[in-house]
């Protein structure tokens, strides 16, 4: 019996002239498993995509529930020798279950192995079946021998793989200032989150550039929670607009109204489903939360960053979510 990832395989472009080889670290290792159980959550498959500096692993609207996520990893934070080669400019792409990654990175990390060698091979499941392609872990620096095949669909053709480049590509890069959130603040907005939930399906955030923001729940014309976070950092700081003598309403719905009637900060209405699978990111251990609304007013964008915790330098992982904009139409309707 043809299964489908059979099928699909008959249809990628052959091996010829692709190579993908590296050792993985423990450090790499527990990296990766930090958010492969996040993309589990979100969905059922995940392209990695390999490049000659980046390895990003992304899930797109579809597979994600309607958000766009993606984490991104400076290769020497997870590999120590990283080796690849292939016709799509020294690209590579593969299709696979997370939860399978996931599995394997735990048996590793429970082994305590510190080296293994990570490889896109072609097995045959039995020797009369056809060789498919697969994403192999094998490692001898423990007790026993380990070998592990996390089963893949791939090589993506050119015009896939351009596609996943297209989301990595699409967010951070149209947003006109962020307000920094640290591990406090976070924690504080995933209870907000959880809170509102129990109450309405729809979320309203304002954010302005003196570093405050607004969250509020909603049923039709009646406000039901609302949250006020002020004095949060500013990015970049040339864009922060915080002035300490300036004389502001009392009280948190004086001041929000202020705000919109002058328009002095960006508001948006999201789908409170939306922004809890995004804050699945805490699950991560960030250090800090960058969160901005696009210029076009189409998205909230966060970005879980991990500061000290990695080595090579604070910006060589990011967690990226692109949550999109729920229409004022429908948002009255709601």
């Amino acid at each position: 019996m043809t299964t489908q990832r059979d099928a699909e395989a008959t249809k990628r472009p052959r091996w010829t002239n692709m190579k993908f080889k590296a050792t993985l670290g423990d450090v790499g290792a527990r990296w990766l498993d930090r958010f492969a159980p996040i993309f589990d959550k979100l969905g059922t498959e995940c392209t990695v995509l390999l490049t000659p500096s980046t390895m990003y692993i992304v899930q797109n609207a579809r597979v994600a529930g309607g958000i766009e996520t993606h984490v991104d990893f400076r290769v020497e934070e997870i590999f120590e020798n990283y080796r690849i080669s292939s016709v799509n400019e020294d690209k590579i792409a593969v299709k696979l279950e997370p939860g399978s990654l996931s599995r394997v990175l735990r048996g590793l990390i429970a082994l305590e192995a510190q080296r293994v060698d990570a490889k896109l091979i072609k097995r045959a499941p039995n020797p009369n079946a056809r060789a498919l392609p697969y994403l192999n872990f094998t490692t001898s620096q423990c007790v026993i021998d380990v070998s592990q095949d996390v089963p893949i669909v791939g090589p993506l053709s050119r015009s896939e793989l351009s596609e996943f480049e297209a989301v990595v590509g699409a967010n951070v890069v149209d947003v006109p200032y962020w307000l920094d959130a640290d591990r406090f603040a976070l924690e504080s907005l995933r209870e907000g989150i959880e809170r509102f939930a129990r109450v309405s399906d729809l979320m309203e955030i304002t954010t302005t550039r003196s570093g405050a923001m607004y969250m509020s729940a909603s049923k039709g014309a009646v406000s039901l929670l609302g949250t006020e976070y002020r004095g949060l950092r500013v990015l970049p700081a040339d864009v922060d607009e915080y002035d300490e003598h300036a004389r502001e309403p009392a009280g948190f719905s004086a001041r929000l109204a202020e705000i919109k009637s002058t328009r002095s900060g960006s508001t948006v209405t999201v789908n409170i489903k939306h922004i809890q699978r995004g804050f699945l990111g805490c699950a991560s251990n960030p250090s800090n939360l960058l969160i901005g609304i696009s210029s076009s007013g189409n998205y909230l964008e966060l970005v879980f960053r991990y500061g000290a915790q990695t080595e090579q330098d604070g910006d060589s992982v990011g967690y990226m979510v692109r949550i999109p904009v729920v229409d004022e139409a429908d948002a009255i309707e709601a």
